[in-house]
């Protein structure tokens, strides 16, 4: 029982505690919502609570007040009273008016405050900073932007997406080769500028809508997801709409901004010169709404896409109520624990908020990893080091921990039946499954190559003047293939033996002659430079004779013809021993542990699709573990699966993310010509290991790789 003293006067509502009737609840039921204007902050009550508002009596003693209600068929009791009157107390929705309401104030206040440490942990993922009272402005120009709401202004702007798409697509190549000035240092500061503008509009879309549905929008300002700024807007008021579709637009009014911009810039990009206006066309209408849309639309985080869920399903507070009921099933169905229900649902809705909150769990357990590692690159080492294990342990293990807690504090009440006699068997299959050594295959990236492949270069500019070969022709080492002709050089080897021979004449007539001896010696020097400067150019002249350098199959350009001049920097012949291809692959350094020591199975799949699989035998494997790549096509620069970077100096070279080791094989029973690299997967039968012990691995050279300062 309650202390009488303590609960014998009704504590005083505040005036300025509006009661507003709000939408039907999911049941179709009345709702009113009591509305505190000092927080901005909406509760929402039923028709019980709705009627003891109503018939509420400040500072009236509580016995009095509950044979009051009795006289009007309302049946209430004393701790019914007192929970009501802790609510209230506890949103500070009544007055305060002696020294014990002083007093409660301050010990709320002190429990509601936080240490600096657990503040920077809940709120550095999210957190608000108001700039601006838009609202008394938003009033004065909601007259301005009414055309935007207009059927006009939405047929508009679908013809204009219809151009600019037909436009687009006549000059796909220049607006698809267009994604790459993003990465330059330029096009980032366009990407930002329009990121700006973009989320500004987005922004004034909602509250806009907001005010023309005669919500108030008490601010707007800046908020640090992630540390990264976005902007936002108070719509907290959109709650008290009755109309779940007014609701609904409002959340949705800043994507439909967005796309609008998006269409409206195609548009324009097919019209504009090239220039910056051109490049920000380029950027709205591409990658800054369409990533902004993948944060947005997504309904497990309470952005726009979670509000509109949540007033098109017509379930407030989703989440919450949806991790309880979520809680409650698998209790239930995994340890048989019978427990009430957290609230009496229908069939429908309780599998729909079931479904939800598995999918939300999924999707934030992918997301505080995938922010966990990005701190960890992007802040220095260190501050990485700490908010990444604060994201892994805060956000995913004392979760994780607090439910594994309480499910052993329940465990008396556990017993055996036949809902977790199934759990436990399809928890030991996954066991099974995750950590039994399974045989298994391991998949490189390869390519196949002849064995003996030799480029074919002219060793100077020349016009071709016989062409002995054909396209496929077999050829042995040493065979002329074709005969280059220079005329240049051909006048130089003419020139110079012509001064030869005079030199030679006057070398005859002074030879008799004593007089003349320093003469003669001068003259026999210019001919032993001149004889020197002809082999010379004679052997330049046999280099115009291209041999084959070894036994192989000619492929030849076949446009080339003959009386055609010959870059030195273009290849001619490629000449290789399509019967003797290597297979050449690449495996990670955590994998190399699992090959087999007999190398047998394996199997070279072609990306191309054309060809058969063919049986490899691998010859070697490379000592030491490679971070240059020899074959871009197995880059991702190339849409390889390597992840490689260019190297600072020298931007042919590829420099991999990671080591990996070079094997070699040769294919068996080969039945095909290379002529050209393929490229293609090498799969490869492994030692036996569990998925378990695979991952461990990774982690684990991924620690050792990053555990250097």
């Amino acid at each position: 029982m309650f202390n009488n003293q303590e609960q014998q006067i009704l504590p005083t509502l505040r005036e300025d505690v509006k009661l507003l009737e709000a939408a039907p609840a999911e049941d179709g039921s009345k709702q009113w919502m009591l509305f505190d204007p000092i927080p901005n902050k909406y509760f929402t009550i039923g028709i019980d609570t709705f009627e003891l508002i109503n018939y509420w009596q400040n500072g009236m003693p509580v016995d009095e007040f509950i044979n009051f209600l009795a006289s009007k068929d309302y049946e209430i009791d004393e701790e019914g009273i007192m929970t009501f009157v802790n609510f209230l107390k506890g949103n500070s929705l009544v007055k305060n008016i002696d020294e014990k309401d002083t007093a409660r104030l301050i010990e709320q206040k002190k429990k509601s405050k936080q240490n600096m440490f657990k503040w920077l942990i809940h709120n550095y993922l999210f957190i608000k900073f108001p700039i601006v009272k838009p609202d008394k402005w938003l009033e004065r120009n909601l007259g301005k932007v009414s055309f935007f709401y207009s059927k006009m202004w939405t047929n508009i702007v679908l013809i204009l997406g219809v151009i600019g798409i037909l436009m687009v697509i006549r000059q796909w190549d220049e607006f698809s080769s267009t994604f790459m000035y993003l990465f330059s240092k330029e096009g980032m500061i366009f990407y930002f500028i329009s990121l700006i503008f973009v989320k500004s509009l987005h922004e004034l879309g909602h509250a806009f809508t907001a005010k023309k549905y005669g919500c108030t929008v008490p601010s707007m300002g800046v908020a640090f997801l992630v540390m990264f700024p976005v902007l936002y807007t108070d719509n907290t008021n959109a709650y008290a709409l009755k109309s779940k579709y007014k609701r609904l637009r409002i959340v949705l009014a800043g994507m439909k901004v967005e796309i609008y911009l998006a269409i409206i810039a195609t548009f324009l990009w097919s019209f504009l010169p090239d220039g910056p206006l051109k490049s920000i066309a380029f950027i709205i209408a591409t990658t800054s709404w369409i990533t902004s849309l993948l944060v947005n639309v997504s309904p497990f985080l309470r952005f726009d896409g979670y509000y509109a869920l949540s007033d098109w399903t017509n379930t407030k507070n989703l989440q919450p109520r949806s991790f309880a009921t979520a809680r409650w099933f698998i209790r239930k169905y995994l340890l048989g624990l019978d427990e009430d229900e957290p609230e009496t649902l229908s069939k429908s809705k309780r599998k729909f908020f079931v479904i939800y909150a598995i999918l939300t769990w999924i999707y934030r357990f992918f997301l505080f990893l995938g922010i966990a590692i990005l701190v960890y690159y992007f802040a220095f080492k260190v501050l990485g080091i700490v908010l990444f294990l604060v994201e892994i342990l805060w956000f995913i293990l004392i979760p994780v921990y607090k439910e594994l807690k309480i499910w052993w504090e329940k465990r008396e009440k556990v017993s055996w039946n036949k809902r977790n006699k199934i759990s436990f068997s399809v928890f030991i299959f996954i066991l099974v499954l995750l950590f039994y050594p399974w045989s298994s295959t391991v998949s490189m990236p390869a390519v196949i190559e002849a064995n003996k492949t030799t480029l074919l270069y002219s060793p100077r500019p020349g016009k071709i003047e016989t062409i002995n070969v054909s396209n496929g022709q077999l050829v042995k080492q040493g065979d002329i293939l074709l005969v280059l002709k220079s005329e240049q050089l051909d006048l130089s080897i003419s020139m110079l033996k012509e001064e030869l021979e005079t030199l030679n004449n006057d070398l005859k007539m002074i030879a008799s002659n004593t007089k003349n001896l320093e003469n003669r010696f001068i003259i026999e020097e210019k001919i032993l430079e001149k004889d020197i400067e002809l082999s010379g150019l004679e052997k330049v002249k046999k280099e115009l004779i291209i041999k084959a350098p070894n036994d192989g199959e000619v492929n030849f350009k076949n446009r080339f013809k003959i009386g055609q001049w010959v870059n030195p920097n273009e290849p001619i012949f490629h000449i290789y021993d399509a019967k003797t291809s290597n297979v050449i692959s690449y495996i990670e350094d955590y994998n190399i542990k699992y090959l087999n020591d007999d190398y047998k199975n394996a199997k070279f799949i072609a990306n191309n699709g054309l060809m058969d699989s063919l049986n490899v035998r691998l010859k070697s494997i490379s000592n030491v573990s490679l971070t240059n790549l020899e074959y871009p096509e197995l880059s991702s620069l190339y849409n390889g699966s390597i992840a490689v970077r260019q190297d600072a100096q020298e931007k042919e070279k590829l420099i991999t993310e990671t080591a990996y080791f070079k094997i070699t094989g040769e294919i068996l029973d080969n039945k095909y010509d290379f002529k050209t690299r393929i490229d293609g997967e090498l799969y490869l039968e492994t030692n036996s290991s569990s998925f378990m012990y695979r991952v461990f691995n990774i982690v684990y050279n991924v620690i050792i790789e990053e555990s250097g300062f």
